[in-house]
């Protein structure tokens, strides 16, 4: 389950007791993540949204539910840097390496040199086709993993959203399958009527 992920591996992120709210919250991100649907969540600011948010989105890849998972926040600057917390861990959390290593273990041995992915192989010879930018992390292509390929690109809200897609190692073309939108104000838009009306439009079209 995605609570007992969070409790496994990210010990260091969640430190207290999950509160009431905080189990609805997971409840929500499990629930959409494995069956569809639309959910709306508030929570007062520090009270571990994104970082439920970018957990999610791992959880998401690793556990083979989705392939395309698209994280979209109020620039893509404030995107980056989630992106980058999630890098972070695919990096360098050993206990998750080491229960999917046939993800993270070739992440690994990039060792932060990211010209290393054009030339990368597996055993077998087989190019693992990492994609390691400051926008999108596709995991390794391996023969007969349900995470192969599995890919997190994110995005500012109202940057370049509409027509997303991705091409696979095989040559298959993929669009997001699933999407959190993490705190998507700005100081700015939350007092314009205009920028908010524009980013509820963004949602329910283009997302």
């Amino acid at each position: 389950s995605y609570l007992e992920f969070c409790k496994t591996y990210f010990k260091h992120l969640f430190t207290i007791k999950f509160s009431e709210s905080h189990l609805l919250v997971i409840e929500s991100i499990e629930r959409t993540v494995m069956h569809g649907g639309l959910q709306a969540v508030a929570m007062p600011r520090s009270s571990g949204k994104s970082t439920l948010c970018e957990i999610g989105a791992i959880w998401a890849l690793l556990s083979g539910h989705r392939r395309f998972v698209m994280l979209i926040g109020s620039t893509e600057t404030a995107a980056r840097e989630q992106l980058e917390n999630i890098k972070a861990e695919l990096e360098h959390n050993e206990l998750l390496q080491a229960d999917y290593p046939e993800a993270l273990f070739p992440i690994a041995k990039l060792e932060g040199i990211n010209k290393r992915c054009q030339g990368q192989t597996a055993n077998n010879g087989q190019k693992t086709n990492i994609t390691w930018t400051a926008n999108e992390v596709s995991l390794p292509t391996v023969a007969g993993s349900k995470i192969s390929g599995a890919t997190l690109r994110v995005a500012g809200i109202t940057g370049r959203i509409r027509g997303t897609k991705k091409t696979t190692a095989d040559g298959k073309s993929i669009r997001p399958d699933y999407v959190l939108l993490d705190d998507i104000q700005t100081e700015e838009s939350s007092k314009s009527t205009m920028q908010c009306q524009e980013r509820l439009k963004i949602i329910n079209s283009a997302v």
